[in-house]
């Protein structure tokens, strides 16, 4: 029992601290501390990248998308370490095991809470983004066969449909796609040689393989993303949908 509970804990941990990370508004704090605006009162009103790009420039646009990416890599690297330095080692001690799943689970737990801070951050009234670059930099943290597969996805539709919105859908769809693909083939290939388990692999390292944990995680941030972009949904049925190089309305 005692096991369960610190199991239960420790993921409850991992979820909150990526949720506090996540909270960090950059788009907010860069456009109230360079431009002394918020920039949830302009354009689209969404605290995003995207918005920040188009209210004040592609540079900042740019900016604020890596720093929304960092904090979704540093809930997952911290979540990591803390995992993998101090509550495994603990629990082998105490227990003579290690974490449920090995901790592998909880990495993601962290970067999940990531998402849910950027979209409802605790330190601007529960209004963030849309979580494009909370899922951009889960994916970067994650694989880079993954990333990979977001940047032809992101790039190739908004080429050729010129609207933002559909790039972030639909590389929401294909990189959750791919995840569950990856984690058929680490669990075909669980029993191969090393060599042919690193196929169903693609991150980072082994403590990152790309099972069902992380693709359970990958679908429910897709699933966030598709409903915090009902709105542009709506715009693009009624063709009010901006397209890119459009002032947002």
């Amino acid at each position: 029992m005692d096991i369960i509970i610190y199991n239960i804990v420790i993921a409850l941990g991992m979820l909150i601290m990526g949720y506090l990370i996540g909270s960090i508004p950059f788009s907010i704090i860069l456009s109230k501390s360079l431009y002394h605006k918020d920039i949830r009162e302009y354009g689209s009103k969404n605290a995003g990248g995207t918005n920040m790009g188009r209210v004040f420039g592609k540079k900042i646009g740019v900016i604020t998308i890596l720093l929304d990416m960092a904090k979704t890599i540093l809930a997952l690297v911290g979540a990591y370490l803390l995992v993998n330095l101090v509550f495994n080692p603990l629990f082998q001690e105490h227990f003579g095991q290690l974490l449920w799943d090995n901790g592998i689970l909880y990495y993601y737990l962290a970067a999940l809470g990531a998402s849910f801070g950027h979209c409802w951050p605790i330190y601007a009234g529960f209004k963030g983004g849309k979580t494009v670059s909370v899922f951009t930099g889960f994916g970067v943290g994650c694989s880079w066969f993954e990333f990979l597969i977001g940047l032809i996805c992101f790039f190739g539709l908004k080429i050729k449909t010129k609207y933002v919105s559909v790039a972030s859908i639909g590389t929401a769809i294909g990189i959750t796609i791919t995840s569950w693909v990856m984690a058929l083939l680490v669990l075909v290939l669980k029993d191969q040689p090393v060599y042919l388990q690193h196929l169903g692999m693609w991150g980072w390292g082994y403590y990152l393989l790309a099972g069902w944990e992380h693709a359970s995680v990958v679908t429910i941030i897709a699933i966030i993303l598709v409903v915090r972009h009902i709105p542009n949904i709506k715009r693009l049925v009624k063709g009010e949908e901006n397209k890119v190089g459009n002032a947002a309305k």
